[in-house]
């Protein structure tokens, strides 16, 4: 699942991280992928925070802030199930622009090994660009280096109905049919995206929108049943 959760704010102005945990455990989702998890406010603990959020202790946390202050961080963050294997960070941020990354986490399950990468891009059509590119370049070495089934989901931020900004991602993986997710009480932009490596099977793919779930966001998070390919 990829979720922008808004720092944990929804169309309804209540902060609320219980009510996105508790949904988030129902889901059925090993592994979500969150942007804009913020645990900066004075008023709470970074703890209370993570823990509503993963639903006590539902789920692991590997948090990848882009911004820390002396309360909290906000950033990235993936949430799973599985066993954590190892994690880096791809450096996207832009000169004058908020800063940003793509957060990676190869999990375990069982034998089997499955890498994760979650990007939440700029605002500026040049910056999304930039961004763009060092992901794709990542992808690129990573495939040819090894065959780790890889996904990459995210906000993307790519407002243009008829954006040419993925004809790379495009080539390395495949596109993933999500629709429109914001603003998710009447949703008309694709913002939210995701792709698969050639070696995984889309099986199912859910687009929450109930009015319930529409209010804990400005996004909608979207749900991706996958399954690895058999040789």
């Amino acid at each position: 699942m990829t979720y922008n959760v808004h720092s944990g704010v929804g169309t309804d102005k209540k902060q609320d991280y219980q009510r996105i945990g508790r949904f988030l455990a129902s889901s059925g989702a090993d592994i979500v992928l969150l942007q804009e998890m913020d645990t900066r406010s004075p008023l709470r603990s970074v703890q209370q925070d993570v823990s509503d959020v993963t639903y006590h202790g539902e789920f692991t946390l590997v948090p990848s802030p882009t911004i820390t202050t002396d309360h909290g961080w906000y950033g990235n963050a993936i949430l799973t199930k599985l066993s954590v294997s190892s994690f880096e960070t791809i450096e996207i941020s832009q000169e004058g622009r908020e800063p940003r990354n793509a957060q990676v986490v190869t999990l375990r399950h069982n034998d089997k090994y499955i890498t994760v990468i979650n990007a939440h891009l700029g605002l500026k059509k040049w910056e999304r660009r930039a961004q763009i590119s060092r992901i794709q370049v990542y992808l690129a070495n990573k495939l040819s280096a090894m065959s780790v089934p890889v996904i990459l989901a995210g906000d993307f931020n790519e407002w243009q109905f008829f954006s040419g900004a993925f004809k790379k991602i495009n080539t390395l993986l495949t596109k993933v049919s999500t629709g429109r997710t914001f603003p998710s009480t009447f949703s008309f932009f694709s913002l939210d995206r995701v792709w698969v490596s050639k070696n995984l099977q889309i099986k199912q793919v859910i687009k929450h929108k109930s009015k319930p779930i529409s209010l804990m966001s400005d996004h909608l998070p979207i749900q991706v049943t996958i399954d690895v390919k058999q040789k």
